[in-house]
């Protein structure tokens, strides 16, 4: 059984990641008990797809779209609420891009030696990562951090109080 855990952002503002992967099959948490969602995700690196639940079935999100080995290109979220993460992995290294080219965030996270260091944005706004990754590819590992970001920036543009800075 692989796992997934650590931390996206700092200790107040952030969140968590915990999560298992085994026999195609990605389950566990993003967030806190009570703000955070649930992962639910199937994977086949032969046949080449990922798909599934973030969240519950009625306030969640959907994650759809292509793996290999070496890269992931899904779609997270509807067609209107949604946005795209594409990501590679060039060595011990994975690197992308979620959302479009004025709207979205990087994608760096290095894994060594069972641990992951990267940052999620720009070096001025975004969010550094720490966890540690036992028996997952890096391209799948890179993919539940990119996405804990992701959910962290819609769950925090959603629970603006009379905000409308929606281009988080």
């Amino acid at each position: 059984m692989g796992t997934v855990s650590g931390r996206v952002g700092g200790a107040i503002g952030g969140y968590d990641i915990s999560a298992t992967v085994e026999n195609g099959i990605i389950s566990g948490r993003i967030g806190g008990m009570i703000f955070g969602d649930d992962i639910n995700l199937t994977y086949s690196m032969e046949e080449g797809f990922i798909r599934g639940r973030l969240g519950g079935r009625v306030l969640g999100k959907s994650v759809e779209g292509k793996l290999s080995q070496n890269s992931l290109s899904i779609r997270i979220g509807g067609m209107l609420d949604g946005n795209n993460l594409d990501l590679e992995t060039d060595g011990n290294s994975v690197y992308g891009r979620c959302g479009g080219p004025a709207i979205g965030f990087d994608v760096e996270i290095d894994f060594f030696e069972g641990q992951a260091v990267g940052r999620l944005g720009g070096g001025i706004v975004g969010m550094d990562v720490k966890g540690s990754v036992t028996d997952v590819e890096p391209i799948i590992a890179g993919a539940l951090f990119a996405i804990t970001y992701y959910l962290y920036k819609v769950n925090h543009r959603n629970s603006g109080s009379g905000s409308s800075g929606g281009n988080q």
